[in-house]
């Protein structure tokens, strides 16, 4: 089977992106990466130029959605640009048949989030078209478990994470929530999720730093959730999250960016789960390429819900 072919919307790190990082990634998976979109031709000309010195990746540079789309044989998209901009891609990629993997959140709007990424994602379902999101933070379990292997198997009723988004407000939400609620869907997998009781119970007059609660209920458990978001602008940001009390913190080495977890005297080396989690789609795409169906997409579609009922709930505080 011949290698994929992706295109990249949005390869830069003018926000707090991860575009030069995931083309690495499927470059490393053995797909192709044969050109790149910029909102300009000066943007898309130096994410080329930052694209060859990082991975040494020859991409061609557009400006254009369409025009990129004609010139070039595409299988999908690696959609990385700011989250605003994500509705009008993912619209444009079903349109041309396109697979894709989509920058969290995957749609970012002011009202009806739940209703529009549910009615596109059975759109994509409906098609046969691969839809994935770029929340990594699942594959760090296997390391969690190693570090913690007294949790393997146990009932989960507590969890806890810490995060530090560059951004702030609402904007801090979307960048942040989608991570800690992937991994309540991979500890305590569900076809329904309800959340209670949210409360938000600090939140900053500059809105840099919120801390909520909620209960994540399901038909198997109720899991008590306590989230602590702080704006922060340093390389590598902190992060760490608990299960039933038990921490992992992770720790990134510059220059190497080798990680680990660590939680009381105990460390554990940590495979880089963004490498991961591009290497999950690489494997997704060719089976989806090759004939095989489509993962389930039920939990996108729960955590777009469930991204809607918290940022609501912020919003009426």
């Amino acid at each position: 089977m011949s290698a994929p072919r992706i295109g990249i919307i949005g390869a830069r790190r003018v926000r707090q992106g991860l575009g030069p990082f995931v083309v690495r990634d499927l470059l490393a998976e053995g797909a192709e990466v044969p050109c790149v979109l910029g909102t300009r031709a000066a943007s898309a000309s130096a994410a080329k130029d930052e694209l060859a010195k990082l991975c040494s990746a020859n991409v061609v540079p557009y400006h254009d959605l369409q025009t990129m789309l004609s010139n070039e044989s595409l299988d999908a998209l690696a959609i990385l640009s700011p989250s605003e901009t994500h509705l009008h891609y993912l619209e444009a990629a079903l349109d041309a048949g396109l697979h894709v993997l989509c920058e969290k959140p995957l749609i970012w709007q002011p009202t009806g989030l739940a209703k529009a990424s549910a009615a596109l994602i059975r759109s994509y379902q409906n098609t046969g078209v691969l839809l994935e999101e770029t929340s990594q933070w699942p594959f760090t379990l296997n390391a969690f478990f190693e570090l913690h292997p007294e949790l393997r198997g146990a009932k989960f009723e507590r969890f806890a994470m810490r995060l530090s988004p560059a951004s702030a407000g609402v904007q801090l939400l979307g960048d942040c929530l989608p991570h800690p609620l992937s991994l309540l869907q991979r500890l305590v997998p569900a076809d329904t999720v309800e959340i209670a009781d949210v409360r938000y119970e600090r939140v900053e007059l500059d809105e840099s730093q919120i801390q909520l609660e909620f209960l994540y209920q399901t038909t198997q458990c109720i899991v008590q959730v306590s989230l602590e978001l702080l704006q922060s602008v340093a390389h590598p940001r902190p992060a760490w999250f608990e299960v039933n009390g038990r921490r992992a913190n992770r720790e990134i080495q510059l220059p190497s960016y080798r990680m680990e977890l660590h939680g009381g005297s105990r460390r554990v080396p940590l495979a880089d789960p963004l490498r991961a989690r591009i290497a999950a789609f690489v494997k997704d795409l060719r089976g989806v390429l090759a004939g095989q169906p489509l993962p389930d997409s039920t939990p996108l579609v729960i955590r777009a819900e469930i991204l809607e009922t918290l940022v609501d709930a912020y919003r009426r505080r």
